[in-house]
């Protein structure tokens, strides 16, 4: 064996030992950080489980809090999935808890100033406007899929929400029938997302504020972030639950 050869192969070993050890570690740390939310879960009531589901791997949460039933995601992508997937990372909750509509409301989170962003293309008319008004459409039916799961995107044609105007910073409102969207918002809802956003202890106060999606049967809010600990998952469980309150005629589904 010549010198090259050799410095080669050790080279080769030592790399290789490197990516064994990362493992190890990281799913020692994994683990450990698994456990950690259990207990911390476990003493406030809530259940926990770790499952993997279509190429994710999932922290799943479900409670009891002031009489609205909820269950809680973080996902994780995991080897195996959908290469266009990889590094997704997405935080949601779901509530049980009728809002008083009949149609969905979908509310996207943007940093304040950004509300007008998107509105030349919604307004434009013409061949060019119709392709690209489509084009934002399956856009945004995509997006509601990834931020809220498939069993909340089958029950959202997004592609056919069109914009309420809203006097919120911070928040864009689309809504599937925009007179049921502007109800519900003066009824209560635009006075609380407003309170929220500027609310620096809320999660809809934060400039990575999540987007909401109300639907007949839920309430429902979700992040393109994995929840940090279980503080944060907490803070979207209170700003959830805080927004059961806004709806005059909303109650409790399960």
């Amino acid at each position: 064996m010549t010198v090259d050869l050799a410095i080669v192969i050790a080279i080769f070993v030592f790399v290789l030992t490197g990516i064994v050890l990362g493992f190890i570690f990281g799913g020692r740390k994994e683990k450990e950080r698994t456990e950690e939310l259990q207990r911390a879960a476990s003493a406030r009531g809530w259940k926990m489980e770790t499952v993997s589901e279509n190429g994710y791997r999932i922290h799943r949460f479900s409670g009891m809090t002031d009489g609205v039933s909820w269950y809680a995601e973080s996902a994780k992508h995991a080897a195996g999935g959908n290469r266009r997937d990889r590094r997704r990372h997405i935080a949601r909750w779901h509530g049980a808890w009728s809002p008083g509509i009949n149609a969905p409301v979908a509310i996207m989170g943007v940093p304040k100033g950004k509300e007008e962003i998107g509105k030349p293309v919604l307004a434009g008319e013409g061949f060019i406007a119709q392709l690209a008004q489509k084009a934002a459409g399956l856009a945004f039916d995509k997006a509601i899929d990834v931020y809220f799961g498939r069993a909340a995107g089958q029950e959202v044609d997004a592609g056919a929400m069109r914009r309420v105007e809203a006097k919120l910073p911070g928040f864009i409102v689309m809504a599937a029938n925009t007179e049921e969207g502007a109800r519900v918002l003066s009824q209560g809802l635009e006075q609380a997302l407003l309170n929220a956003s500027n609310d620096r202890n809320s999660v809809l106060g934060q400039e990575d504020r999540p987007w909401v999606l109300l639907r007949p049967k839920a309430i429902s809010l979700a992040r393109m972030e994995l929840y940090r600990d279980i503080n944060e998952l907490d803070g979207f469980v209170r700003a959830g639950v805080a927004l059961t309150r806004a709806f005059k005629f909303g109650r409790p589904t399960a």
